[in-house]
C-alpha cells in the first residue's frame, strides 16, 4: 500500500488512485481466474456429496469422518496434486494412502501449535489441497484470511468440523459396514450416510455413498445392498460407481 503525501499535486493523487484501482482489478482477476480454473479430480463415487466437483478456492467442512476427508483429497492427489494435512495427528499415513493420497506429495504438520495460521497460509501457497484438523489455534479473523487466500490462490480447503462461510458442509449421519456373511467373511465396504448443506441449497440433502470398497469383491446385491462396488445414492439420487483407492 502506498501513501500519498497531503501536499501532493492533484495529478499525483490521481495517478496513485489509478494505480490502486489497477491493483484491485488485478487481485479480483486473480480470484476470478482461480475460481474458474479447472476443478480438481474427484472420485466418481463422491459425486453425490459434491455435485459441483472439487472446485478450486472452495472450503468443504466435514463433520464425523476423517475417512471422508481423505477420500475427497485422494483422486486429486493420485492425479498429481500436492496435499497437506495440518493438525491431524491421529490420521495415519496408511489410511491416507489407502484412500488414494500419494505419500510422495504429502506434507504433514500434525502439531502446528500457536503457529497454525502461519502454517496454513504457507501450505496454501504451495499446495493444491489442504486438510485441516478440528482444533487448530485459529481465530475467526485467521479463518477469514485463510479462506480469502485459498480463494485467490486456487487451493481447496477440506476442514474437520464447522467453518464459517464454508461452501459445502458435509455431516456423516451414519456408517454401515458390509461384507461379512453368517459367521464368516471379511469387511468389504463401508457405507456413509451424509447430510449435505451448501450456500446455494435451501434444504439439507441426504445421500448414501460407499467408501473403502474392496475392488476384488463381488458382493450380492440382495445380501449387501451393493453390487460389484456400486454405491447407491439416497432417495431421488442415481447409482454411482466408485473409483476409490484400495483400503
Amino acid at each position: 500500500m502506498s501513501v500519498v503525501p497531503a501536499e501532493a499535486s492533484r495529478g499525483d493523487r490521481l495517478s496513485a488512485a489509478r494505480a490502486a484501482l489497477k491493483g484491485a482489478e488485478e487481485r479480483l482477476s486473480t480470484t476470478r481466474l482461480a475460481w474458474d480454473a479447472p476443478r480438481l479430480p474427484l472420485a466418481e463415487s463422491l459425486a453425490p456429496v459434491l455435485p459441483d466437483g472439487l472446485r478450486r478456492g472452495q472450503v468443504v467442512a466435514v463433520t464425523g469422518s476423517t475417512s471422508l476427508m481423505l477420500a475427497l483429497a485422494g483422486e486429486a492427489s493420485r492425479a498429481g496434486s500436492w496435499t497437506s494435512m495440518i493438525g491431524m495427528p491421529h490420521a495415519g499415513i496408511l489410511a491416507a494412502a489407502g484412500r488414494g493420497v500419494d505419500l510422495t506429495r504429502l506434507a504433514l504438520v500434525p502439531h502446528p501449535g500457536i503457529h497454525a495460521a502461519a502454517v496454513v497460509g504457507a501450505c496454501i501457497d504451495g499446495m493444491d489441497v489442504v486438510l485441516l484438523g478440528p482444533r487448530l489455534a485459529m481465530s475467526d479473523a485467521d479463518r477469514r484470511r485463510v479462506m480469502a487466500k485459498a480463494r485467490e490462490g486456487g487451493s481447496v480447503l477440506i476442514v474437520a468440523g464447522s467453518w464459517p462461510g464454508a461452501h459445502a458442509v458435509l455431516e456423516v449421519k451414519g456408517v454401515r459396514w458390509g461384507g461379512l456373511g453368517a459367521g464368516d467373511g471379511r469387511l468389504r465396504h463401508r457405507e456413509l450416510t451424509v447430510a449435505i448443506e451448501g450456500r446455494a441449497r435451501g434444504a439439507v440433502k441426504m445421500v448414501t455413498i460407499a467408501v473403502d470398497v474392496d475392488r476384488q469383491w463381488r458382493g450380492s446385491p440382495n445380501k449387501e445392498g451393493l453390487s460389484g462396488g456400486v454405491a447407491k445414492a439416497g432417495a431421488g439420487e442415481s447409482w454411482t460407481r466408485p473409483s476409490m483407492g484400495t483400503s
